[in-house]
């Protein structure tokens, strides 16, 4: 017989019984309870994070303070970078008058005898971005080509005698930055998943070398809400967890979840039920419990903790039952309104798998969390790196906007004008962009070709007979079945490539490289629509 072997499985969906759970909104919970989510804090000595220390409970702040700190709707603070905008190095830095970057003393060259003066209070250093950018605004391109002085007084005019020398090169664009923001990563896991299988900790290996000690905060809870009781718990051990957060306002929350889904109705795995107790009772493994969208959300974020949930990125690692069900997909859009996420990602593949966005998540971080831009301004730097990712499943992001935002304002909007927030509730709209990797030889249209042809069983026969800009044809080569692939509706192609230019081992001259002539790249298909919370009475005791 063939040689056959078990191991466990990775991917994250299953069928499971649906449960229901209490209402307990206005929990308060009690500090003598046993905590059963477990939470790691990595010590600094271990990993190299900078994590908070936990305060001692006759320093621990005040929850309802931390709550009402965090939620309170307010301008943000000037906060300036505290590494340099060129070298990506501390020092000593001058910082920008009109954002939030700074330039340090070895990468701007000052003349000896100007050095005290250009700190004196009725100086404005204005940075080479913003110097470079106040041609756009006036409209008049010449102006940002002007000599860079860089120090001015209140009536612009230049305190140096002679032109600034900048001694280092630009290593990002023009509009980027080197963050220095307090970061709150919360990585929810369903017990008997490994944490290792999400990518979290990509996420916080990538940013940690460019946060300053203690601006960042990594949390793996393990939960199983799969019981009344279990919720309970997990709410009173989420209270206990906030009590031990720092008195600051995160200027970025992560918040992953890596669960399971169920397949036919696209509910959240939230636990398993109560184990059989007792020495001589036999082993019997406990039954999954899924939940509703929202009602998964509902147990899940409790306890103070869904405060922090507010103007986060949650990313949902779990199969894309969730997004295939029309009710539960709609549920998972309440629910992002609801809690006021400002950017969501979820996934569609049938049996997806967490370790995959590897490439995606790191993207992320160097983009958005360390260069400070907006999700919508790179998101096709983020696809660009993920075609692994793009071949297993496509990619949903869904950001609301004109809500709440926690994230202090980019270079753009500095550029612009726009650091204040204007919030207006009932304009608030819900913008969902499909992402689907498509290749014109094995996936047409992001749809991927059977391996094996269902008419002569032959492995790999497809041979493209047509293609047009709506519709490609494949016709196996040894039957002649015939496939039809067609381009979906309202939907535009992005990053298109045909491959790229490399030398050729043989001849030495440049040659096509790559992914074959083919061809591929993205599919985009976004809908604007008001974002619609849930129902409050739904909430309610």
């Amino acid at each position: 017989m063939a040689r056959t072997r078990q191991t466990s499985k990775k991917t994250t969906g299953g069928p499971a019984k649906r449960g229901q759970l209490p209402h307990f909104k206005q929990f308060t919970g009690s500090t003598g309870t046993k905590q059963i989510v477990t939470s790691f804090m990595p010590k600094a000595a271990a990993v190299g994070l900078s994590v908070s220390t936990v305060p001692k409970s006759s320093q621990a702040p005040d929850s309802e303070a931390i709550l009402n700190a965090v939620s309170q709707v307010t301008p943000k603070p000037f906060l300036h970078n505290i590494y340099c905008f060129f070298c990506r190095d501390g020092g000593k830095l001058y910082c920008c008058a009109t954002c939030v970057r700074t330039i340090c003393q070895r990468c701007l060259i000052v003349p000896e005898d100007l050095r005290a003066r250009v700190e004196e209070e009725d100086v404005r250093f204005i940075c080479p971005g913003c110097h470079e950018s106040r041609g756009t605004r006036s409209g008049n391109k010449n102006v940002g080509m002007k000599p860079y002085f860089g120090f001015e007084d209140t009536n612009h005019v230049p305190i140096l005698t002679v032109p600034a020398t900048i001694s280092s090169h630009i290593e990002s664009t023009s509009r980027s930055q080197v963050c220095s923001d307090p970061i709150l990563i919360l990585h929810f896991i369903l017990k008997t998943l490994e944490p290792f299988a999400s990518c979290a900790r990509v996420m916080r290996d990538v940013v940690q070398p460019f946060t300053p000690e203690g601006n960042m905060e990594y949390h793996e809870i393990v939960f199983d809400i799969g019981t009344s009781d279990k919720v309970l718990k997990h709410a009173r051990s989420m209270k206990k967890l906030v009590d031990r957060f720092r008195l600051v306002q995160y200027g970025r929350v992560e918040v992953f979840v890596f669960t399971h889904s169920e397949t036919s109705r696209g509910d959240i795995w939230g636990g398993f039920e109560d184990e059989p107790k007792g020495r001589r009772q036999a082993s019997v493994r406990s039954e999954p419990v899924s939940y509703t969208v929202s009602d998964f959300f509902r147990g899940l974020f409790a306890g103070g903790i869904e405060q922090y949930v507010k103007g986060s990125t949650l990313w949902v690692l779990a199969c894309g039952h969730m997004l295939r069900e029309l009710k539960a997909f709609n549920l998972f859009k309440a629910c992002v309104t609801h809690y006021e996420v400002e950017h969501a990602f979820a996934f569609t593949a049938e049996k997806f798998h967490a370790c995959l966005t590897s490439a995606f998540i790191t993207a992320y971080a160097e983009r958005v969390l360390i260069e400070g831009f907006e999700v919508q301004e790179v998101i096709r730097d983020l696809l660009l790196v993920s075609p692994r990712l793009g071949a297993h499943t496509s990619i949903v992001h869904f950001h609301v906007a004109n809500a709440f935002r926690r994230r202090n304002p980019t270079i753009l909007e500095y550029t612009k004008g726009l650091t204040q927030q204007v919030r207006d509730p009932s304009q608030a709209s819900m913008t969902v962009s499909n992402y689907t990797f498509f290749h014109k030889t094995n996936r047409p249209f992001g749809d991927p070709l059977p391996y094996q042809c269902a008419g002569c069983k032959c492995v790999r026969p497809w041979e493209c007979v047509s293609s047009e800009p709506q519709e490609s044809r494949f016709a196996c080569q040894n039957c002649h079945h015939t496939i039809t692939f067609k381009k979906p509706n309202e939907s535009q192609i992005i990053l298109f490539s045909q491959g790229y230019l490399g030398t050729s081992n043989v001849s030495g001259k440049l040659v096509k490289k790559g992914r074959g002539s083919g061809g591929f790249g993205w599919l985009m298909s976004v809908t604007v629509e008001p974002a619609t919370p849930l129902l409050d009475d739904y909430f309610a005791d």
